[in-house]
């Protein structure tokens, strides 16, 4: 190893220890474990309070207990979906991204991304090799991903994607364009491929904006995580062939003001304060993230196309919803929309940290 090459990594290993210590920062201004939730810090927050002789609430500790176990299933899973299928399988996201944390178990993740050269094909074969379909009856031909598959005995779940997700108002990318910045993935499983640094962290982004834009700060993290200094400019230019360059430049920004204390941006001033207070996002908020998001993620011309679509989808029914539900949704939300969106999601009676 050259001097240069050595001097580098040096430099950003000492990047990387900053970020630990900047996301510890911001685990200690939480009013809140449900807010470390909301923002996926719990099991980070978890390691710095055992570290500092704090007590642990009961109720993290089953979490961990559950997290754990995804942790430790994760490679015998990921071997039996590689011996499985003969053609090209990219690990993103949850499982990869948790091994550039401190301990892989800090990143919270509940299924395993794959990106194959032949989605069909793939899921055929897992299918044939044991794995079970859990939500047959919904219809996925609309989605990036196939229908989840189950392994018996093992919690987490397996999504075959035809392509990485990506907000529907910007360009789509295909597994094959994708697959050609791969390399070997970090979890050492023998033949299965994963994003490289700047390429990952890009899909990072369009993920976390096709869901909640500038939602979590676990999503920035996992953003600067993967990606050391040195690949920002490859990182750059990816996201400019992709047509996602503006949606990446707000988002680096956006980590860079949270977590170095530089200046804030637009979003951090308006929806995406909860970012800052590492508090929960209220209902009118994430409303407001999925409306306004194409106005930062778009030129001005296509914002208005942007924000027509993220109307159509916030005010019309799911694929698998009526619109009595969907109006009833909505009126509730209406009827108190400065409460948390985890309460909001308490009186549905849906689990607010499913997603």
């Amino acid at each position: 190893m050259g001097a240069t090459e050595s001097t580098n990594q040096i430099h950003e290993q000492l990047n990387h220890d900053d970020l630990w210590t900047s996301a510890s920062r911001l685990i200690d201004r939480a009013g809140s474990l449900d807010a470390l939730r909301a923002h996926r810090l719990q099991f980070l927050a978890l390691g710095l309070w055992r570290e500092q002789g704090r007590t642990i609430p009961d109720s993290l500790l089953d979490e961990a207990r559950t997290a754990a176990m995804m942790t430790v299933g994760a490679p015998a899973l990921l071997k039996r979906t590689r011996d499985a299928y003969d053609g090209d399988l990219m690990l993103m996201k949850g499982a990869e991204v948790a091994c550039a944390y401190p301990e892989p178990s800090m990143r919270y993740f509940r299924d395993l991304d794959l990106v194959a050269d032949d989605a069909p094909a793939a899921q055929r074969a897992l299918i044939k090799a044991g794995f079970a379909e859990v939500a047959a009856s919904h219809d996925f031909s609309q989605d990036d991903h196939l229908c989840p598959l189950s392994w018996p005995g093992l919690p987490l779940l397996v999504e075959v994607h035809r392509q990485p997700s990506s907000p529907t108002y910007l360009s789509t990318l295909s597994a094959e364009e994708v697959l050609s910045f791969a390399g070997p993935s970090a979890t050492g499983i023998d033949g299965l491929l994963a994003p490289k640094p700047a390429a990952h962290a890009v899909l990072l982004v369009a993920h976390s904006w096709t869901h909640l834009p500038l939602g979590r700060v676990s999503d920035l993290l996992d953003v600067l995580a993967v990606l050391p200094a040195s690949d920002r400019a490859e990182a750059d230019a990816l996201a400019l062939r992709w047509g996602w360059e503006r949606m990446w430049r707000v988002t680096l920004a956006t980590a860079d003001a949270i977590l170095d204390n530089s200046a804030p941006t637009i979003p951090l001033r308006t929806w995406a304060s909860h970012l800052t207070d590492i508090r929960e996002p209220s209902v009118l908020g994430s409303h407001l993230s999925q409306l306004l998001a194409p106005a930062v993620a778009l030129k001005p011309a296509q914002a208005a196309r942007g924000i027509s679509w993220s109307v159509r989808h916030q005010f019309g029914p799911g694929p698998d919803e009526r619109w009595l539900t969907k109006l009833h949704r909505v009126s509730r939300a209406l009827s108190n929309p400065l409460q948390s969106k985890s309460q909001h999601d308490r009186r549905l009676g849906r689990n607010p940290w499913s997603r």
